[in-house]
């Protein structure tokens, strides 16, 4: 009999113990949260980063309609259309171009457009045809927390802010500043900026 005992006692040397099972236990407990801790770690990486290419995009699209627009400002091959700014604040940009060649302005091919901040909706918008019964608004680009203009004559000198009407027809050049603004999952909040500058060559002519 007692050598029957010895030889389950022997059988079972080679078994885990209570201790032994805790300790594996606690060790892949630590290494599974590591990993989790990692894997969130990089998740909410990944959305931040998201969250930033959002902004950057919204921006640069915003930038690039209006440099696209006011380059052309002032077009007017037969001399005839007094193309030009119009209005020049702060916020807010309104010109004019002689799009389809023919004596005035009218309220087709995109003669009249302007772009301002809607600070209440946080948002660029650009009218076709504003002030008159063809006008149209619409939104290019939301998020946006912040847009501005500056003016500057041929010399580079700032024409103020908001540019007196008799003011307008030296302006040469336009900066454009705008700032787009996003909220990651954690609810941080971060702004990306873009400024550029605009040379308005056809209203030096």
């Amino acid at each position: 009999m007692w050598s029957k005992v010895r030889q389950l006692v022997n059988l079972n040397n080679d078994a885990f113990t209570l201790v032994e099972f805790l300790i594996v236990v606690a060790v892949a407990g630590i290494v599974i949260g590591a990993i989790y801790g990692i894997f969130v770690s990089s998740n909410r990486s990944y959305h931040t980063q998201d969250r930033v290419v959002d902004a950057q995009q919204r921006v640069r699209a915003g930038i690039d309609f209006m440099v696209r627009d006011i380059r052309i400002a002032g077009f007017d091959p037969q001399g005839t259309a007094n193309a030009g700014i119009e209005v020049a604040a702060a916020s807010k940009l309104r010109f004019t171009a002689d799009m389809n060649r023919v004596n005035g302005i009218e309220n087709t091919d995109r003669e009249r457009i302007t772009y301002e901040l809607d600070s209440a909706n946080n948002r660029l918008r650009q009218c076709l045809y504003e002030g008159t019964g063809s006008q149209s608004w619409q939104t290019l680009t939301d998020n946006v927390s912040a847009l501005s203009f500056t003016y500057l004559d041929a010399d580079g000198n700032n024409l103020g802010n908001p540019v007196a009407a008799a003011d307008l027809a030296n302006i040469r050049t336009v900066l454009i500043s705008m700032t787009c603004q996003e909220t990651d999952a954690g609810g941080q909040t971060f702004t990306r900026t873009l400024n550029t500058r605009v040379i308005c060559r056809n209203l030096s002519l």
